[in-house]
């Protein structure tokens, strides 16, 4: 009888912390399982699957790590900018007023300019596809999340050229 109890118990916390760490991780006990299905479904389907997606998500991993950098250096010259056009309150001799005058219209420039630029990320959508064995949809899911990466690089890149030649006045 305790040997019964003792095996509940640890059955019982085993489960609990599996709980814990599916909520901490933001993930859901089904969704880890469904992971788990398709690395255990040996079908040459679910083999392709698993091929074609690991290249595309190594693809939107490349897109997501340069569009850091981008937004990192955008962000370091909008800080610079903000400084400079401090001191320029302070000082109207630290900086030419025509180098002003450049720098506010590349500022102007990027924000008529804008384009909505949306975060993309991965959804609990292409686990469920997957789960439900619609690799295809799961597949053509990925791909749109990878095109709208591309377009999120785009936009930013545009941005970023107008960064540069303001970081280039400042100097």
């Amino acid at each position: 009888m305790k040997n019964i109890l003792k095996i509940s118990l640890l059955t019982a916390s085993l489960i609990i912390i599996a709980s814990v760490e599916a909520f901490a991780t933001n993930a859901s006990i089904q969704d880890s399982l469904a992971e788990y299905e398709v690395i255990a479904d040996t079908s040459l389907e679910a083999k392709e699957y698993r091929e074609q997606a690991k290249i595309i998500r190594t693809e939107i991993n490349t897109y997501t790590s340069q569009i850091k950098e981008i937004r990192d250096y955008n962000s370091s010259v909008n800080q610079k900018l903000k400084a400079l056009s401090e001191q320029y309150k302070i000082d109207k001799n630290s900086i030419s007023n025509d180098k002003m005058k450049q720098i506010k219209e590349l500022r102007k420039s990027i924000k008529t300019n804008e384009k909505v630029e949306k975060t993309v990320t991965e959804d609990s959508s292409i686990k469920s596809l997957v789960k439900n064995k619609e690799y295809d949809k799961a597949l053509a899911r990925l791909n749109e999340i990878l095109e709208a990466k591309k377009d999120q690089l785009r936009v930013l890149q545009e941005k970023n050229a107008i960064w540069r030649q303001i970081d280039a006045l400042i100097g």
